[in-house]
């Protein structure tokens, strides 16, 4: 059996509601920082909704910019960021293909977004009108898919592979669907989620001698239960995802020294993230050992938890943050996909 390809992260770049750049999303979260506020939706007994807005969307003269055209420009500025910070020069050749993630079970139309977007970043490429896109649509958990196929690109000569999602849950096709199933925070909904925004990006290489984040496993598995089901979960898809990310970094689970996840409230999967770790770990952890929770800052942020969470990592290895080398990432979608990433910080 080959070895599966070491990726890591060149370079990232962030944009959500508590800062405009990777460095200020990264000082917020660490700090236990957040920026929810009041929003003009309305719950179950019409009281406004708190959410977790990126704060770009304000023009000149104080009018708010949002939709599509918001989660385009967020998208610009994390793609730019990971350029610059990954020390490559602007643009891109075209030989670096886009992996964009979406979620094919929102209400919100993904072709529209996606098509948005690609238009937003196509002056940061050198041959736009040549730009391979590819989108993954497997919502929160997204990025591993894309790990997986950017280690093919890699393989077949791509310099670097560009990962790159923006989403949003303050949409009202969105909050319509997330109020009718009971899944937003408010005062009837205690285990909710708060609904935010964000845009994240990543430059993939195969050069882990560069970076300061390396990729050493990734692992996908399905869950049998889903959110909106009547099956109880168990957590059983996202140990086998864990495991497989572990047995491909070669490590173990009490050797883990920070674990990121996307859970963002809601008990379901809060739930599924202590049985599944209780599935796996067969040890104590290292003294230390940290627990990072994004959606505690940012809101729920969809499909931009992957890359918005390598990202963090990044940073936190870049600037020695880390409590530990070795870290695992858990993502798990709202319907079967579950995912798990093994990265570890410092030189190859």
């Amino acid at each position: 059996m080959s070895t599966p390809m070491k990726l890591a992260v060149l370079g990232a770049g962030a944009v959500t509601s508590v800062g405009n750049s990777l460095p200020a999303t990264a000082a917020a979260i660490r700090a236990g920082l957040d920026n929810f506020q009041d929003t003009y939706f309305r719950g179950q007994r019409g009281e406004p909704l708190p959410g977790a807005a990126m704060t770009l969307g304000l023009s000149e003269n104080g009018a708010r910019v949002g939709g599509a055209t918001k989660l385009g420009t967020a998208l610009a500025w994390a793609v730019r960021e990971a350029i610059e910070s990954a020390g490559i020069a602007s643009p891109l050749p075209a030989s670096v293909p886009l992996l964009f993630l979406g979620d094919d079970t929102r209400p919100a139309p993904l072709v529209d977004a996606a098509h948005l977007c690609q238009k937003s970043i196509a002056p940061l490429f050198e041959s736009p009108e040549r730009l391979h896109l590819q989108a993954f649509t497997g919502g929160e958990a997204a990025c591993v898919d894309a790990l997986q196929a950017a280690r093919e690109f890699l393989a077949q000569g791509a310099p670097y592979v560009l990962i790159a999602a923006s989403d949003s849950w303050l949409r009202t096709s969105d909050i319509a669907h997330a109020l009718a199933h009971q899944r937003l925070l408010d005062t009837e909904v205690s285990s909710g989620f708060v609904p935010g925004e964000a845009a994240a990006a990543l430059l993939i290489t195969r050069d882990v001698e560069r970076a300061p984040l390396q990729i050493r496993g990734v692992g996908v598995a399905e869950e049998a239960a889903t959110l909106l089901s009547d099956e109880p979960c168990h957590g059983k898809g996202l140990a086998q995802a864990t495991r497989q990310a572990l047995n491909e970094s070669g490590w173990q689970a009490h050797e883990i020294h920070l674990r990121l996840s996307d859970m963002a409230g809601e008990s379901f999967f809060a739930e599924e993230l202590s049985s599944a770790w209780a599935r796996v770990l067969r040890a104590s952890q290292p003294p230390g050992h940290g627990r990072i929770f994004p959606a505690a800052s940012t809101g729920h942020v969809g499909c931009a938890f992957g890359p918005l969470m390598l990202a963090l990592a990044w940073q936190l290895a870049k600037r020695q943050r880390m409590p530990g080398p070795k870290v695992l990432i858990q993502l798990s979608s709202s319907h079967t996909l579950r995912g798990a990433i093994a990265a570890y910080a410092g030189a190859a």
